[in-house]
């Protein structure tokens, strides 16, 4: 259930000075100043009264400890109440209408819910208090115990119902252990961040990593704290917690600092929104009484350092950085082993290019007919996808279903395809709805009679961001509406146009393949193979994009080869036995260019230059078999046009 921000700003607004009073009566607040709403700070030792009530954002804030504590806090805290129990009660004091009617249902049917874990807590206690964590912060945190003493965490969702529960043992886990956390037996899961039904959206969001993060956090009287739900390299809490998200005007990300920690803050703050998110910049080592210790989340800074320091991270977290200029300095590496981007799956093309980097733009340009939707489905949707990403798709010239149609085919492979009068297919049942559940929720269309490029970049922005999409694809140039008005204006909008996707593919860390049809050309050129000048369009479609990738159909002509009057082959005009030559004309990255050559298989619309390439199978298929090795010599019956595009 989510509640309007405005109302929850308005009831605050309503009830105004009287929370300082509630408040000061419930905490017996020391010197509390009625005329100036000035009390001592009740969360930090001090002489000095700095715990002041600000009428503007109705909650008192500690000038010493920076300390925010609200009505809603304090009816959460001090009444222990969720936040919807607390909003419930702020309501009913102010007047304000609303309908709680899903609080406490168990909206869906089909989702097992998992009981709660109630045993006795003294060993779970006993643990956390060897991490800095009290009883009051396990309370808070809903934290129970199984039979075995393990720690429970409770995962609530926003209508304060049960939806996950998660263990761990309550002793130190061993690096290598087995089992450091555990979902309930027979009981559904859902990326729910931890603690959500306790959390005010009209203040500041913080999202840590782990749930002793969290508790860490709270142990600082900072309330306003989630953790993620399964670790640091699995995002998907963003897809399903996406409009609760949204409400937030600042989120503060705190993730571990390894490697993994860091990958995920950069695509958290990415996703979340640069213009609302901030993220706190926690070094590997902090300096005590001489030493260096090192440190890798809240907890240790906690465990070290004390309460006053977990503040003073979380007060001082740094704005992701504006586009615009940086610190050379402060730049990351670039290694093309360790950098983020795409396998092509095929031999020949990754022998040239290594992968294609994220943050890159791909020009794919060839003839019609020629192969390049049977390249864009295999390498940019269907790799993809085999590599653990989410794909976007504009596709200018097919209707959805047809699309749908192609990138199975290529999906499902040749041996679940058959064949019927040489050019119907026919695919397996099974393996067909196996495939379905697997890449559904991960390949999204552009589905609009209104082909506005606007509104496919903004539509294409959003499926990354809330659903992690990493590569998207524009099929193609020509389909989109880009503000052409006349003959005058086309290589200045083409420049814009490409000058746009370059910034994005940045922004977002995503890979753009974006088709561009060749100039026209005259019969007599049918064979010869393309370069970088005969992409249609501005010339700085291909001179600001990181790649240029061209497909080109061998003809009868070029397959037979050409002889000369002696009888021998002409220099250049040799037999063909490929069906078809990818040219990477443009490789900003390694500056290999080159060709690489492949057969095309028919029945399964695939491009290969060997048996298992032909045969592989793809993330969805589960079948650990040997793949075949035999080549059915399909290739040398190839269509004079793939039909494909």
């Amino acid at each position: 259930m989510l509640i309007p921000r405005e109302l929850i700003l308005e009831a605050k607004e309503k009830y105004g000075e009287k929370a300082a009073f509630v408040i000061a009566k419930d905490l017996e607040l020391k010197d509390f100043d009625e005329a100036h709403l000035r009390a001592i700070c009740p969360f930090h030792d001090e002489s000095e009264g700095s715990f002041v009530y600000n009428q503007k954002d109705n909650a008192f804030k500690c000038f010493g400890c920076q300390k925010v504590y609200g009505i809603l806090d304090h009816y959460m805290i001090f009444y222990k109440l969720t936040f919807l129990g607390a909003v419930e009660r702020l309501f009913n004091e102010t007047g304000i209408s609303f309908r709680f009617g899903e609080r406490g249902v168990k909206t869906q049917r089909e989702y097992v819910y998992p009981n709660e874990e109630i045993s006795d807590r003294t060993k779970v206690e006993s643990y956390w208090n060897t991490r800095c964590i009290s009883p009051a912060t396990l309370d808070f945190g809903d934290i129970g115990a199984d039979e075995d003493g393990n720690t429970v965490f409770h995962y609530y969702d926003l209508n304060d119902i049960l939806c996950m529960v998660k263990y761990r043992p309550s002793k130190k886990v061993e690096k290598g252990e087995k089992f450091k956390f555990w979902t309930q037996k027979d009981a559904d899961t859902l990326p729910l961040l931890y603690g959500m039904n306790k959390i005010d959206p009209t203040k500041p969001l913080l999202i840590v990593e782990g749930e002793a993060d969290r508790l860490s956090v709270i142990e600082c009287s900072h309330k306003n704290v989630v953790s993620i739900p399964l670790g640091a390299g699995n995002t998907h809490w963003i897809e399903h917690n996406w409009d609760w998200l949204e409400q937030f005007k600042e989120i503060i990300v705190w993730s571990d600092n390894d490697k993994v920690g860091v990958d995920m803050r950069k695509d958290v703050c990415s996703r979340l929104g640069s213009w609302r998110t901030k993220y706190v910049d926690l070094p590997t080592q902090i300096e005590k009484d001489g030493k260096l210790l090192k440190v890798k989340d809240a907890n240790e800074v906690l465990f070290y350092f004390g309460k006053q320091k977990v503040l003073e991270f979380i007060n001082n977290a740094q704005d992701v950085p504006v586009q615009n200029v940086v610190d050379l300095g402060d730049v990351d590496d670039f290694d093309i082993e360790t950098a983020g981007g795409l396998y092509s799956g095929l031999k020949g093309i990754d022998d040239l290019t290594y992968k294609f980097i994220y943050g890159s733009v791909v020009i794919l340009t060839g003839r019609k007919g020629h192969g390049k939707s049977t390249l864009l489905n295999q390498v940019f949707v269907c790799e993809p996808l085999s590599q653990g990403q989410d794909v976007f798709i504009f596709s200018g010239e097919l209707g959805n279903p047809v699309l749908k149609n192609w990138i199975e085919t290529t999906m499902l492979g040749r041996e679940h395809i058959k064949m019927k009068d040489g050019f119907v297919r026919k695919f397996e049942k099974e393996p067909l709805k196996e495939m379905r559940e697997w890449y559904k929720g991960r390949i999204w269309a552009f589905d609009d009679i209104e082909n506005d490029s606007e509104k496919i970049l903004d539509r294409a922005i959003s499926v990354t961001r809330k659903f992690g999409a990493k590569v998207w694809v524009l099929d193609n140039l020509m389909c989109m509406s880009i503000g052409i008005t006349g003959d005058g204006d086309q290589w200045l909008r083409q420049k814009e146009f490409i000058v746009k996707l370059v910034s994005l593919a940045k922004t977002y860390n995503v890979l753009i393949v974006l088709v561009a049809h060749p100039r026209k050309m005259g019969g007599i050129e049918i064979d010869r193979r393309l370069s970088t000048d005969d992409v249609s369009g501005s010339n700085d479609l291909g001179n600001l994009a990181q790649y240029i990738v061209s497909v080109h159909r061998f003809s009868k002509k070029e397959k037979e080869g050409e002889k000369n009057g002696k009888g021998s082959y002409k220099s250049g005009k040799e037999p063909v036995e490929h069906d078809v030559v990818v040219d990477i004309l443009k490789n900003r990255y390694t500056g290999k260019i080159g060709e690489a050559l492949f057969y095309f298989d028919y029945n399964s619309y695939r491009f290969f230059s060997t048996p298992k390439e032909l045969w592989k199978r793809y993330g969805w298929n589960k079948d650990t078999s040997p793949l075949r090795t035999d080549d059915p010599n399909h290739h040398l019956d190839v269509p004079d046009q793939f039909g494909d595009d």
